[in-house]
């Protein structure tokens, strides 16, 4: 039987380097030119909240699947929580402040 393709959080990580620097730089110039880097900013952080909980839901469904592993991958389980929370929550927060401005500036 042929599997789906599948993402691993190996192949996942460099999305999420590039997600999170991105969304860092893009944080740097939004206080001075919020309407230049805006909707780049939000691009960055969403990606960036969505490869956090993408790789929150990876590292579960390996949990479940393969729980009898061993000892020797809990740090690098741990390690992938701990990566997927820090892209996620601060991600989301940012994002839950902006997003009502920047759709508010399309009203009437």
């Amino acid at each position: 039987m042929i599997r789906p393709a599948t993402w691993t959080t190996n192949q996942l990580s460099g999305v999420v380097l590039i997600a999170g620097l991105a969304a860092l730089f893009l944080w740097l110039f939004y206080g001075p030119w919020p309407e230049i880097v805006g909707w780049p900013f939000i691009a960055a952080l969403g990606i960036a909240a969505a490869c956090g909980i993408l790789m929150l839901a990876i590292t579960l469904r390996d949990l479940k699947q393969r729980s009898g592993r061993g000892s020797r991958l809990k740090p690098i389980r741990a390690f992938d929580v701990i990566v997927g929370l820090l892209l996620a929550v601060p991600s989301l927060i940012e994002l839950s402040t902006i997003v009502p401005e920047s759709l508010a500036s399309f009203g009437p």
